[in-house]
């Protein structure tokens, strides 16, 4: 069972631009009139979240946003904030940010199953963090076989702002360093 299921029961800097939905697109949010930019949490490839084997999160329950399949064990904050979240499986954390957007960021599919282990925290709920910042640390070795998928989603909770449009990246990333995520929020 994925994170938020279980609440409910080399690399560019270029990258092409898709809409909420995964389409390709002309997006009326580009990176020049976003109101708020995210980045990458971890490095890897984009993909959207539709493509995520976890229900909740493929349908967006909670929110837009953007996965990734990680190629690096290090999760780091997409953007400046408060640690809001800190999950004691240690696999997942929302940040909060000053103007109040709450950012969830979650490893793996049925990862909670493990119960913190393969995973460190290196912030503490409360935390101020800085775009780039180490919140969590895998042991890939140690849990790959045992959950569905590494994947990695990033989303902005809908709840948590008023959010016009929501724009995401494709291609490569790396953490802390790779725009990925695009918001323009609603006057």
């Amino acid at each position: 069972m994925g994170f938020f299921s279980s609440l409910f029961k080399r690399n560019s800097d270029h990258h092409e631009l898709s809409d909420s939905s995964g389409r390709k697109s002309a997006p009326n949010v580009t990176p020049a009139n976003a109101d708020v930019t995210l980045y990458a949490p971890v490095t890897g490839t984009l993909l959207p979240l539709e493509e995520v084997p976890d229900i909740v999160i493929s349908e967006k329950v909670m929110g837009e946003g953007v996965a990734v399949v990680p190629d690096s064990e290090s999760i780091v904050a997409p953007c400046d904030g408060v640690i809001s979240r800190l999950l004691p499986t240690k696999n997942a954390f929302a940040v909060r940010m000053d103007n109040g957007l709450e950012i969830y960021v979650s490893f793996g599919v049925e990862s909670m199953e493990l119960r913190g282990e393969g995973f460190a925290t290196k912030v503490a709920l409360g935390d101020q963090v800085k775009r780039g910042d180490p919140v969590l640390q895998t042991d890939t070795r140690l849990i790959a076989s045992r959950i569905k998928s590494p994947i990695t989603s990033m989303i902005v909770i809908k709840s948590s702002g008023k959010i016009a449009k929501v724009t995401n990246a494709s291609g490569k990333c790396n953490a802390g360093l790779s725009p990925v995520v695009w918001i323009s929020l609603a006057q």
